[in-house]
């Protein structure tokens, strides 16, 4: 493979040598005419120039522009100076972005003051790329539609195919893929009749693009390689960088990594000598990928870390957080997770700054407004289903209540009816019960963590420049678990009211409680972490049983959760099965501090629960056990515990092999 790899950067240097002395030579015929030319004419040639080695050598066109920048603003020529300036912000598009900015809006001023309306439409264009890189969509589509109103006013077909292109990239940004196409296959059919084969490859490799994101990669890979061929042809370097690039992206996608990293390399040696730092980050961004996938982290370390310094050169959004995403993956899989965690708050952050609700607003109002309303019509349905369960819990007291009196002022039999009225004094007894846990958790469960969760809000609202960046990390910590122990205790309130109202109704289906235990392990890791406890899952991989998944994932959750509550540093939890004739057995296992004798008989009882401090203080409802108990039930099965004072406890409950009754 190494040599393959030597093979293909061989090729490719002996094509990118070839074709840049064909378009040097081009570049060299204008310059020996400079001699001779004054004025405007000499403006105007200094530009050809730069236009030419825009594609070959970035660092010459800027140097040209610059002398045809001196020399229009010495003759007063306020065209040519626009041009320049246009081409110095187009060198510097993934140079250096703000340049680029700089330089296309002196362009833009000088084309308004002289009313240089296919100048203007131009310069529109360009900022419109600018934009685009910079992941302000929004702004970028706004550019390019205000450039191709211009265009097609004037009349010019060839800058309207460009323009509709433009549109078409911004477009598969944000996931409009069909639109995308339809201004695709306009501008395509402008180039076709015009013969531009520069801009054909163009056109062709954005639809390339989008045949690779619809997962269709064998077009794709077709398409890129026709694409190839014709930049080849032209000597446009950079394009075939791009062609590269994508190749291997394709190759990447269908996990051909060793082509994948050829054509990378192809494709960065180009960029590198181009000096062309988008095309450095977005290469740099695959290989690091690549190696990512194929558990070469300290590698896939260099190439993300790289990917990062370019895209915040040029302030590349995108390939920022590419970047990161590959560098927290990487360290996370080191076990790093202080690096880790740095990187996921830094991918976070620039993640969110890409992200615009507006741009979608404005590209698909209509779509977007559904959706909202969509959401809030689900946020009022979840609201009304809370508000209904603690009124049906209300209405059942009373009709208890209501029962018990009718029942003793109209007792005729007094044993029968002292009979039938310890049965309801005991029924009422654990309606009050219930009552009085619910009011309990509502009261203290809720409304503790809800003031915990807003006073690390106001102290980040009011002092967040006060505070370091470790009291700031901590604060996001702790916010952030309040708010998933807020949600898991929510989670299991309604679905024990559920229980508790009867409507409850089970969804059997195969499930593989080795697979379901994972998934619950990988969710309680961080928990398990902070304490170092060891999560071991020995549960046959073959058994699979029928029940209601979501509702055996509430009971792992909760057993596993309280193992790891109750279980000090450096502790392990162990889950593994049993069959017996009939049924599944499955025991979670911890060393735990253990249960004392007293409290074991009053564990799943709803008119006896109790809650503990876990041993770093952890807080809890003392709901999951009765839930689990109402659950495990409605499948037909039992459970139970053992348990001995600092040894450790095992939770163990039985499934039916057989299908439960609905």
């Amino acid at each position: 493979m190494k040599y393959f790899r030597f093979f293909i950067l061989s090729i490719s240097m002996i094509f990118f040598c070839s074709s840049f002395f064909a378009q040097q030579k081009k570049a060299d015929s204008l310059a020996a005419l400079l001699n001779s030319a004054e004025g405007k004419e000499k403006v105007d040639i200094l530009n050809s120039i730069a236009d030419i080695y825009q594609f070959i050598d970035t660092h010459e066109a800027i140097k040209y522009a610059q002398k045809a920048v001196e020399l229009a603003e010495n003759t007063g020529y306020e065209k040519g100076l626009a041009s320049a300036y246009g081409s110095l912000g187009y060198a510097y598009i993934n140079l250096d972005n703000n340049r680029a900015i700089q330089y296309t809006n002196k362009a833009l001023q000088i084309r308004r003051s002289i009313n240089d309306k296919a100048g203007i439409a131009t310069s529109l264009n360009v900022l419109g790329v600018l934009k685009y890189y910079e992941g302000d969509y929004l702004a970028s589509i706004e550019y390019h539609l205000d450039a191709v109103m211009r265009r097609e006013k004037i009349g010019n077909d060839i800058r309207t195919a460009t323009s509709y292109n433009n549109i078409a990239l911004v477009n598969i940004k944000l996931g409009n893929y069909d639109e995308a196409l339809d201004y695709l296959h306009k501008a395509l059919k402008i180039r076709i009749a015009t013969n531009n084969k520069r801009a054909i490859g163009i056109i062709k490799t954005n639809i390339g693009e989008i045949q690779a994101l619809k997962g269709n990669s064998n077009q794709a890979l077709a398409t890129f390689r026709e694409t190839l061929k014709i930049n080849r042809e032209l000597g446009n370097h950079k394009s075939v960088a791009n062609s590269f690039q994508n190749i291997a992206s394709v190759y990447s996608t269908l996990k051909e990594f060793s082509t994948a990293i050829q054509y990378y390399d192809s494709s960065l040696f180009i960029y590198d000598f181009l000096d062309e730092k988008n095309g450095v980050a977005n290469a740099e961004n695959g290989l690091g990928e690549i190696y990512k996938d194929i558990n070469l982290c300290d590698s896939a370390i260099i190439h993300a870390n790289r990917a990062l310094e370019y895209s915040n050169q040029i302030n590349s959004q995108s390939n920022k957080i590419r970047a990161l995403e590959t560098l927290f993956k990487c360290y996370k899989e080191k076990n790093n997770y202080k690096k880790a965690f740095e990187y996921l708050n830094m991918h976070k952050e620039a993640s969110d700054n890409l992200k615009n609700d507006d741009k979608l607003k404005k590209l698909a109002k209509i779509e977007l407004d559904y959706k909202l309303a969509e959401i809030k019509k689900k946020q009022e349905e979840e609201l009304n289903r809370q508000r209904f369960y603690i009124y049906l819990l209300i209405l059942a007291l009373l009709f208890g209540i209501i029962i018990l009196i009718v029942l003793t002022r109209s007792s005729k039999n007094k044993k029968l009816a002292n009979v039938k009225l310890n049965e309801l004094n005991k029924q009422l007894n654990e309606v009050n019960a219930a009552k009085d846990k619910f009011i309990s958790i509502i009261a203290h469960d809720l409304r503790g963590p809800y003031q915990t969760t807003l006073g690390l809000g106001q102290v980040l609202e009011s002092d967040f420049k006060g505070l370091d960046e470790s009291d700031k990390k901590s604060a996001i910590s702790n916010l952030n678990a309040s708010l998933h122990n807020q949600y898991n205790l929510l989670n299991d309130i309604l679905h024990w009211a559920e229980l508790q109202g009867g409507r409850f109704i089970l969804k059997s289906e195969p499930v593989n409680l080795h697979g379901l235990a994972d998934y619950v392990f990988s969710l309680l890791k961080i928990s398990a972490d902070k304490k170092n406890i060891k999560l071991i899952n020995s549960i046959d991989a073959n058994i699979i049983v029928p029940a209601d998944k979501n509702m055996i994932y509430l009971v792992l959750r909760n057993l596993i959760s309280n193992s790891i509550k109750f279980t000090n540093r450096n502790g392990k939890v162990t889950l593994s099965s049993s069959i017996h004739e009939n049924e599944i057995h499955i025991t979670v296992k911890d060393n735990g501090v253990g249960i004392a004798e007293n409290y074991i008989d009053n564990l799943f009882k709803i008119d006896s629960l109790f809650t503990s401090k876990g041993t770093l203080n952890e807080e809890g409802s003392g709901l999951g056990l009765n839930l689990c108990k109402e659950i495990i039930e409605k499948h037909g099965g039992k459970i139970w515990v053992e348990s001995s004072v600092n040894k450790g406890s095992k939770f163990i409950f039985s499934l039916p092999k057989n299908p439960p009754s609905k």
